[in-house]
């Protein structure tokens, strides 16, 4: 019997409609990925966002105790930051402040300020400054818009958690923080009821 003595083997034209296939899959697979992580960091700041705000609630129902200066130059300026000082004869002491707070910035801010209201005004000031926190640790998920305006103050009074904003227990009922991704469109939504004090986001 004769053998044929064809080449087995593809064609160029069946190499180059392989290699389309396979870079259409691989592009999907890669669209796909990067939008699950979007999609992640906008869900983990949201999450985050909301048990911040519920750890700040928290604090001012236990009365969590906080080290503020005590007389001095630096009368009532927070101490528990490391490389803060009481000068002019100021000690650092332990105390229950009058409000815990956070301040939220401008638009498109990535951090937020926690702070300890020292004065008793229910608004921020760089002295009560305790630490800027990320909404998630890439800095890529943004403070976009409030409904309540940028920047604000919102702090919680001891001992009941009475809500504050910019300073007043008056205002919107229910305020509504807008997070979106920097790299995209993808938005979650966290909001804070006054009146009940509940917490959640979509």
């Amino acid at each position: 019997m004769a053998r044929s003595s064809r080449a087995e083997g593809f064609t160029l034209v069946e190499l180059l409609v392989s290699l389309a296939i396979v870079g259409v899959i691989t592009g999907a697979v890669m669209a796909n990925f990067h939008g699950g992580q979007i999609s992640s960091e906008v869900r983990l700041a949201s999450d985050v966002t909301v048990s911040q705000l519920r750890a700040v609630q928290t604090s001012s129902l236990s009365g969590r105790l906080a080290s503020v200066c005590s007389g001095g130059t630096n009368d009532l300026a927070v101490c528990e930051t490391a490389g803060v000082t009481c000068p002019g004869g100021g000690t650092c002491a332990k105390r229950v402040p009058t409000g815990y707070g956070l301040h939220f910035n401008a638009g498109n801010a990535t951090t937020y300020t926690l702070f300890y209201d020292t004065n008793g005004d229910q608004r921020y000031q760089a002295v009560e400054k305790l630490q800027d926190v990320p909404f998630v640790s890439s800095g890529n998920v943004q403070l976009t818009t409030a409904n309540v305006g940028l920047p604000f103050d919102l702090t919680y009074k001891p001992p009941y958690g009475a809500t504050y904003l910019n300073g007043s227990a008056g205002g919107a009922s229910v305020v509504t923080l807008t997070l979106t991704h920097r790299n995209g469109t993808l938005s979650r939504h966290v909001n804070l009821y006054r009146l009940s004090g509940k917490i959640e986001h979509d």
